[in-house]
């Protein structure tokens, strides 16, 4: 029999987070689970291992729902049984927030998308990877505000996780979001939209602790081009006009390098910006006499052996910042670059944008005090601020740093993140991370509590639950 929660049920089975959520909207959810789907497939001895095969799980049974309904039917079952429920999307995650020993639950047979062209929107269910929806929402002349480094994420797993790119006057993923589906604890289906307030707020970045998410509306941009500009700069010459830099171009990267790449004071500096806007850092990024790009068409590729690959320049940078590579390409092409060819470990923080230089002054100093070498470039980008209560931007524009190797990253993560918690960092809630309850209520003093109130709400017995969730929020 289809069943409704009433507006009446919902506030009062949650008095303290009503003023959050009163104005829910639900939908019905499935036919009694007791009657299973004939088409939901759920098996045993499924072993999952993260992209970069650091985590992994052996969950009692593995699920692979095609509807929103065949989701809400596995909530329940868990719920009769006792047995506790995590999602996983593309996998390309560190964090052990997916893993569970009872039911997991994969979205990747959950990929339709329907368009509207007319208001620019975008509704997707949840399981589709970044990669299959941008060629989708090109064929009808739109693109997405912003995208991360790859493509391979599902949108709810991204978004979920606050997966973000760079651009200090650009939002992380999950603000692209206007209304949302989720199955909630209780196995019902619950709609979500913007004059939801915080609840929308909580739900955008939500670490999969208040439901399953089903479906993902966006809010697109018309599809559009970029300038990408690569240049081989000096550290404390880049660090001197960071701000400068930020504020005057749409979207700066910056990849340093360090042993093998480099003497942990080159960095290539990349600005993607509206085609004929301005780029670099002024007149010091010119190309000197004879020099010649590196390669045309398509970005550097971030890995150790490509870039060696391509010859950077073998000298302390010291007439300016000479350009390595120019091209204007599809924000796509430009923003994303091939999936990593090396397994890694990466531990990323964000920091207050003004703090960024302090932080990664202070990190190139434990780097030499701990003679350490990195397997890929610290990564450093830029996001602007947002209202998502588990969001790294949450209240403030934030620099990104990104620490990653494999061999040594005990020891890596071990001497960054303190450096990065002492300058007010957050974390990427989707790798590697170190955190008490403690840390993130302080973190987080504004909004912590609420996103408890509101996953109690949601889900009450705690049916979306693992260790590392009971630790941070019960």
């Amino acid at each position: 029999m289809s069943r409704r929660m009433s507006r009446r049920a919902f506030l009062n089975a949650g008095a303290t987070a009503s003023t959050v959520l009163a104005a829910c909207s639900h939908l019905p959810t499935v036919p009694d689970p007791r009657k299973p789907s004939p088409t939901l497939d759920c098996h045993d001895g499924e072993t999952f291992h993260n992209w970069a095969r650091t985590i992994t799980c052996r969950p009692g049974r593995f699920c692979q729902p095609e509807t929103q309904e065949e989701v809400a039917e596995i909530v329940k079952g868990a719920l009769e049984s006792g047995k506790r429920v995590r999602t996983v999307g593309g996998g390309h995650s560190w964090s052990p927030l997916v893993l569970t020993k009872d039911v997991l639950v994969n979205l990747d047979r959950m990929q339709e998308v329907t368009i509207n062209p007319e208001l620019r929107t975008a509704t997707m269910q949840a399981g589709i990877r970044l990669k299959d929806l941008t060629p989708r929402l090109a064929q009808h002349g739109l693109g997405m505000a912003n995208l991360g480094s790859i493509r391979e994420q599902s949108i709810a797993g991204a978004t979920a996780t606050g997966t973000h790119g760079t651009g200090l006057g650009i939002g992380n993923l999950s603000t692209q979001i206007v209304g949302m589906k989720l199955v909630t604890g209780t196995g019902e289906l619950l709609s979500i939209t913007e004059s939801d307030g915080d609840l929308l707020h909580a739900a955008r970045v939500s670490l999969g602790a208040l439901g399953i998410i089903t479906e993902v509306t966006i809010q697109c941009v018309c599809d559009y081009a970029l300038e990408y500009t690569a240049y081989w700069c000096k550290f404390d010459d880049i660090l001197a006009k960071l701000d400068a830099l930020i504020h005057e171009n749409a979207r700066v990267r910056l990849w340093w390098l360090v042993p093998p790449l480099g003497a942990k004071d080159h960095v290539i500096l990349t600005t993607m910006n509206p085609p004929a806007a301005a780029t670099g850092p002024k007149d010091d990024c010119r190309n000197p006499s004879g020099a010649s790009p590196v390669g045309t068409g398509s970005p550097l590729p971030m890995d150790t052996e490509g870039l060696l690959k391509k010859s950077l320049p073998q000298t302390d940078a010291s007439v300016g910042c000479p350009r390595l590579l120019h091209f204007t390409g599809n924000y796509v092409q430009v923003l994303t670059v091939p999936l990593l060819p090396v397994l890694h470990r990466e531990c990323e923080y964000a920091v207050p944008a003004e703090n960024a230089a302090d932080a990664l002054r202070a990190f190139k100093r434990g780097i030499e005090e701990g003679d350490l070498s990195l397997k890929l470039p610290v990564e450093v980008r830029f996001v602007a601020k947002d209202q998502s209560l588990l969001s790294p931007a949450r209240g403030k524009d934030v620099c990104y740093i990104g620490v990653s190797t494999q061999d040594n990253a005990t020891e890596a993560f071990e001497r960054f993140e303190p450096i990065m918690k002492r300058l007010g960092g957050r974390p990427h809630w989707g790798k590697c991370f170190t955190l008490t309850r403690k840390d993130v209520e302080e973190m987080y003093p504004d909004s912590y509590e609420t996103f408890r109130k509101i996953r109690r709400q949601l889900d009450p017995k705690g049916v979306f639950a693992n260790e590392l969730l009971q630790r941070l929020f019960d």
